[in-house]
């Protein structure tokens, strides 16, 4: 297994609504999609994707190192949640993500801190000049 140290955080960009009536596996696939067809990766670049209703996808196996924020991946899992279409760096969590993603994504952190030696969890609007994941994580954790 690899070293995590860190957890970055990140937003789809998409509107509550999209791909309404999909499965939230083939909202998934259509993630890995935008990665491997429109980028070129060699996977999708999140570990975990985090759907509307709360349930936790796989993406990338966290064995592997993520693609989801240059210069940050080593040792860091990525976490997308659904939503985020048109948010600001400076929304509340609450704007854009709905209650049973707060929820998941808490419980996912804590897995994740009681597996590993997370040191840091950080915002993609932390380490570049996007509002990802659409609200201030720090700020977030705190309260």
């Amino acid at each position: 297994m690899r070293k995590i140290t860190s957890i970055g955080i990140h937003c789809s960009a998409t509107r509550p609504s999209w791909y309404e009536g999909k499965s939230n596996g083939q909202k998934v696939a259509e993630i890995k999609r935008w990665h491997v067809q429109d980028r070129g990766w060699s996977d999708i670049g999140y570990n975990y994707v985090i759907c509307r209703d709360g349930e936790v996808k796989n993406g990338r196996p966290i064995e592997r190192t993520p693609a989801h924020a240059k210069g940050h991946n080593k040792g860091s899992v990525g976490i997308c949640l659904l939503g985020g279409h048109g948010g600001t760096r400076d929304d509340d969590f609450s704007e854009n993500f709905t209650p049973e993603q707060k929820v998941a994504l808490c419980d996912l952190i804590d897995k994740l801190k009681s597996e590993h030696k997370i040191r840091k969890i950080w915002g993609h609007n932390e380490v570049s000049s996007k509002a990802c994941p659409c609200f201030d994580v720090k700020a977030w954790l705190k309260g």
